[in-house]
């Protein structure tokens, strides 16, 4: 008698660590790998009209909007923790000038889903005035040259003849996966007001 049940010690073992790995997490889903998110830019739009001609006033005010596609190509929803941007335009110089920043509050992207999110800030000449001054972008002909270069600008801005050039971060985590910890991401795109 003793020696049957020797014999079934193996399978009966056996059978009990199969059983056990039924209630184990599977080791495909720690292994996942995390795909970023895709952010696309769809558009800058000019949301009021200039004034025709200078002069302009300081209260003059140009109200931009940049429009956001966020894609999750991953097959667990995402959570963006933050997603922080600026658009710039060409100055003459290297840093550009910004003419709209923001940041995105928390939001929540199905599996294999997509948001639109949009971002308006308006944009007073005024400001632009002073820091230009500041920057020292008027050269030689101190505000003189300030003036002028801003009012370029305006007038560009306004007759939408200047490409932005958007940059942002954001970082985001699966919920479901939280073994993966937070990602960190950048983006880097360009856009020209399409001509009529």
């Amino acid at each position: 008698m003793q020696k049957r049940w020797k014999r079934w010690i193996p399978t009966i073992i056996f059978a009990c660590l199969l059983g056990c790995a039924g209630f184990l997490p599977a080791a495909t889903s720690a292994q996942e790998k995390v795909i970023p998110l895709t952010v696309e830019i769809t558009g800058v739009e000019r949301l009021n009209a200039v004034a025709a001609q200078p002069p302009f006033q300081k209260t003059d005010t140009l109200v931009f909007r940049v429009n956001f596609k966020v894609a999750n190509p991953n097959q667990h929803l995402a959570k963006i923790e933050e997603l922080n941007f600026e658009v710039k335009v060409e100055d003459g110089t290297t840093d550009k000038t910004i003419v709209l920043t923001g940041a995105m509050p928390s939001y929540v992207i199905p599996a294999s889903g997509e948001m639109t999110w949009s971002a308006t800030e308006p944009y007073i000449y005024g400001g632009v005035l002073g820091s230009y001054m500041l920057r020292g972008i008027g050269g030689e002909e101190g505000v003189k040259g300030v003036a002028q270069k801003v009012e370029k600008l305006w007038q560009d801005l306004g007759t939408d003849q200047r490409k932005f050039f958007i940059e942002g971060n954001y970082t985001f985590t699966l919920p479901d996966l939280p073994q993966t910890g937070i990602v960190r991401q950048s983006f880097q795109s360009e856009f020209t007001m399409p001509q009529l």
